[in-house]
């Protein structure tokens, strides 16, 4: 979003931001915000009518061509306010499958196909969000566009201060040092993640495991580090905002996705040329290639997430080549800039 708002033509369109007041606070001082006008609004239910009533008012008050909004809980509310309120067009953006819609009326997606009337256009971050619109949620392939998800990887340049992070996190430069990168929820699969390096380290015993971010699991994942032995092993470092080092530290980028959109942090792991080891869910299988840019494992299958980490851990030019390769891969399928133009060329056919 970020990028989106610094990248598209001001001659052309005149962005605005309606989110969270606390997403807005956090990102106020960003540069893509100078200038954008921002709405303080978290409309993910009808129920939640203040919420509703706010982003009305911030629709009101820009009086848009078009309304963007992201997952399905802002859709389902943004889709059809904005075309009651007599917006031209509204655009989703769909990250990918939602694991908690299941059972007999969720698991439907009948509400889904009903707030698509209101949708004239989804842009899918990869083919594989593309695919389950269509073959689970029943969306018409002709309203769908892919776009994939793309990342300013200007400051992605291998050597660019790990060795300075390893001296901050007190780790020497022989230090094996696998790394997992995102949010402490269910989602990301950390469980299983920490179930692996449990076992690798009877083999790799110096290694190292960083979990980067924040979320609800993190007490949950202290203590199951606790209980497989490895918590001395095992750096929470929290959030940081210094990725390019932090990866420019790490040797293997782990990846244990229960489900994924299009993985931001597969695509940053490999501009920094950094082999990924990954579960083969959704679109992680269009950003890592198994056996030239990392490994790809099934979902949940600690066994071979353990297998794959040790055959990498074990044979350090491998690693390096891998790394090459998914460097190239990037820079040549995921740059910021394709990804930009295709959402504005949505954008001119939308309105």
């Amino acid at each position: 979003m970020l990028s989106l708002l610094a990248r598209l033509d001001r001659g052309e369109f005149q962005p605005a931001l309606a989110a969270p007041a606390a997403l807005l606070d956090s990102i106020s001082k960003e540069p893509p915000l100078q200038g954008v006008p921002t709405f303080s609004a978290a409309a993910s239910s009808w129920l939640d009518w203040r919420e509703v009533r706010a982003l009305a008012r911030a629709i009101r008050s820009f009086r848009p061509d078009i309304v963007n909004p992201h997952l399905f809980r802002a859709t389902l509310v943004a889709a059809p306010l904005a075309k009651w309120l007599g917006v031209p067009s509204v655009v989703e953006t769909y990250h990918g499958r939602e694991a908690w819609r299941h059972g007999p009326f969720r698991g439907t997606f009948l509400v889904d196909r009903m707030v698509s009337r209101y949708v004239d256009r989804i842009v899918a971050v990869s083919q594989a969000a593309k695919d389950f619109l269509v073959r689970r949620k029943r969306i018409p392939a002709e309203k769908i566009v892919v776009v994939p998800n793309g990342r300013d990887l200007s400051a992605f340049r291998p050597g660019c201060g790990g060795a300075d992070a390893r001296r901050e996190l007190r780790l020497t430069p022989e230090t094996p040092i696998l790394g997992i990168v995102g949010r402490l929820e269910e989602q990301k699969g950390h469980r299983y993640a920490l179930e692996a390096f449990a076992r690798v380290v009877q083999d790799f015993p110096y290694a190292k495991l960083l979990i980067v971010g924040e979320g609800s699991l993190r007490q949950t994942l202290e203590h199951q580090a606790w209980e497989l032995g490895v918590r001395d092993s095992v750096l929470f470092t929290g959030f940081r905002n210094d990725m390019p080092r932090l990866l420019d530290a790490i040797d293997i980028v782990v990846l244990p996705s229960l489900y994924e959109g299009m993985p931001l942090t597969a695509i940053e792991a490999a501009a920094m040329a950094k082999p990924v080891v990954a579960t083969a869910v959704d679109g992680t299988t269009e950003v890592v290639a198994d056996g030239d840019t990392g490994a790809l494992v099934p979902s949940g299958d600690v066994g071979a997430m353990t297998d794959a980490i040790r055959r990498l851990l074990a044979d350090p030019v491998h690693r390096r080549n891998l790394g090459k390769r998914g460097r190239q891969r990037a820079l040549q399928h995921f740059s910021i800039t394709a990804s930009v133009a295709s959402a504005a060329e949505v954008y001119r056919h939308a309105s």
